[in-house]
């Protein structure tokens, strides 16, 4: 079975690599990206109306990336669960690459925020945000953690206790640190919150980017599930 699929391969190479790229880049080719594609309402910097995006009031700060892939697939993580505002702090690559632009996949209108990087986390937090949760890849004991910052092991717990944007009307940032070393110890303690993410005991941490996917799937799921209440009552 294996040896007639490989022989029917090598026979039509250029003919499938073709049909591979082609393959739902038109419209018309799938009717399930064309649905997509018309329900999506845009303003001009690319955040959504009518509704806005579920998590408009949520931003991401990634703090001293070392991949610029990493940076791409942290904005594509922001965009696919609507939220717009995505903030690079002392980025140690080049957020302006191809690399970036192509593992953003979809989400490359939010790459040009990233290219505008900041100086460092405090400036990334000026202005508009309220509240500030750092992600850790690793618990903190008493001796590392003030013990007027919350702590949290329990995602849910997190986004019951931090569900969005606050009444003096600044963002919720959630905030993630590079790639080796997670967050500095300077930029943890601009934290209100810190949270680690549960996980199994056969790798130290996740990938920072698979770590936001959760994060902010948590949160979109959290925060879709109050605006279905609301609407039943």
């Amino acid at each position: 079975m294996f040896a007639a699929a490989r022989a029917r391969l090598a026979g039509e190479p250029a003919r499938e690599g073709a049909a591979k790229r082609a393959r739902g880049a038109r419209r018309g080719d799938n009717r399930h990206r064309d649905r997509w594609a018309a329900s999506l309402r845009r303003g001009p910097r690319g955040a959504l109306e009518d509704p806005p995006g579920t998590l408009r009031d949520v931003c991401v700060i990634f703090c001293s990336p070392k991949t610029a892939s990493n940076v791409g697939a942290m904005a594509r993580a922001c965009a696919a669960f609507e939220c717009c505002d995505f903030r690079v702090a002392t980025p140690l690559c080049d957020v302006e690459c191809r690399a970036c632009v192509n593992a953003a996949k979809g989400a490359q209108w939010l790459v040009p925020r990233a290219a505008d990087a900041h100086a460092s986390l405090e400036d990334a937090l000026r202005g508009t945000v309220g509240t500030v949760v750092g992600f850790h890849p690793w618990r903190l004991d008493d001796a590392e953690a003030e013990a007027s910052r919350a702590r949290f092991d329990d995602l849910a717990a997190l986004t019951a206790a931090y569900p969005g944007g606050g009444e003096d009307g600044g963002k919720l940032a959630l905030v993630f640190g590079n790639e080796a070393d997670g967050l500095s110890e300077r930029e943890l303690a601009l934290c209100d919150a810190l949270c680690s993410i549960p996980m199994g005991r056969l790798i130290e941490s996740l990938s920072v980017t698979h770590a936001a996917v959760i994060a902010l799937s948590r949160f979109f799921e959290a925060r879709e599930a109050s605006a279905e209440a609301r609407r039943r009552f």
